[in-house]
């Protein structure tokens, strides 16, 4: 056979291969998202249930499904690779507010994108992920300049945290979820109070001078938004107004001044 020949022969078994690898990696002619959604759309992160994206969609065949969520700073913070999906049946797809990494994502806007796999995606739904919620569940205020971090208190002491007004007996909820590595009484200082070392965060939360024990245990997993106990004068709280005595500390033992978080979850809560 002439080199001319050969060489026709060549290319074109070439551009055969190629040809087929492309049609491989192609999504299914005729997918159409019918519908989808998300909720909540408003979603703090490690609450009590995930964020579910539901959707259905429509294709000649089974078809492998890719869902991405991402966010107009963060990018692409979560992939979730489905494989053969039937058409005509509804998916359920449950997010727990973490990245591919296993990092809390960050908190913001975020837009569910579901498709054929290896195709442009349509917009399912958007949400808003925040990362804390603020402890009083209710009304509440502040005590002035007494109540503020770094105020002088007796003894040379300075105030750790920042105090909180509200009813007795208002619900206190965990800003973070995470672990329960404190719940003690201290008749002359806290009263009854817990600690929680909040979830892929490094900080840690005290919550004093509830009414009573706190209702949950050293080792408890908790969750962001779920009651710990509620708003009292225990310690050296009796007489003052009730109140929240709120602590933020870093891994390291920090004090960090609370209140622009609080001022801060208080906007969203």
């Amino acid at each position: 056979m002439p080199v001319r020949g050969r060489l026709s022969r060549v290319f074109a078994v070439a551009a055969l291969a190629l040809g087929a690898g492309l049609a491989a990696e192609a999504p299914a002619a005729g997918f159409s998202l019918d519908s989808a959604s998300v909720k909540p759309r408003k979603a703090f992160f490690d609450a009590p249930g995930e964020v579910a994206i539901r959707f259905r969609f429509s294709a000649p065949g089974p078809s492998d499904v890719s869902v991405r969520i991402a966010g107009a700073g963060a990018g692409e913070v979560r992939r979730y690779e489905l494989g053969q999906l039937d058409p005509g049946q509804r998916h359920v797809v449950r997010w727990d507010g973490l990245t591919s990494t296993r990092r809390a994502a960050p908190d913001g806007h975020y837009r569910v994108l579901v498709g054929p796999t290896g195709a442009e995606l349509a917009t399912a739904g958007r949400l808003r992920l925040i990362g804390h919620h603020h402890p009083i569940r209710g009304p509440h205020g502040g005590r002035g300049g007494v109540g503020e971090f770094g105020a002088a208190r007796n003894g040379g002491r300075i105030h750790q945290g920042f105090d909180a007004t509200a009813r007795c007996g208002t619900p206190l909820v965990a800003a973070r979820g995470g672990t329960v590595v404190r719940r003690r009484f201290h008749p002359s200082l806290d009263g009854h109070y817990v600690v929680i070392s909040g979830r892929k965060e490094g900080l840690t939360y005290r919550y004093s001078h509830l009414t009573r024990p706190a209702e949950v245990a050293k080792g408890d997993r908790v969750f962001t938004g779920q009651v710990l106990g509620y708003v009292g004068r225990t310690g050296n709280a009796a007489s003052t107004p009730c109140h929240l005595h709120f602590e933020l500390r870093t891994k390291g033992g920090r004090l960090l001044d609370p209140e622009p978080f609080l001022r801060a979850w208080d906007r969203h809560s």
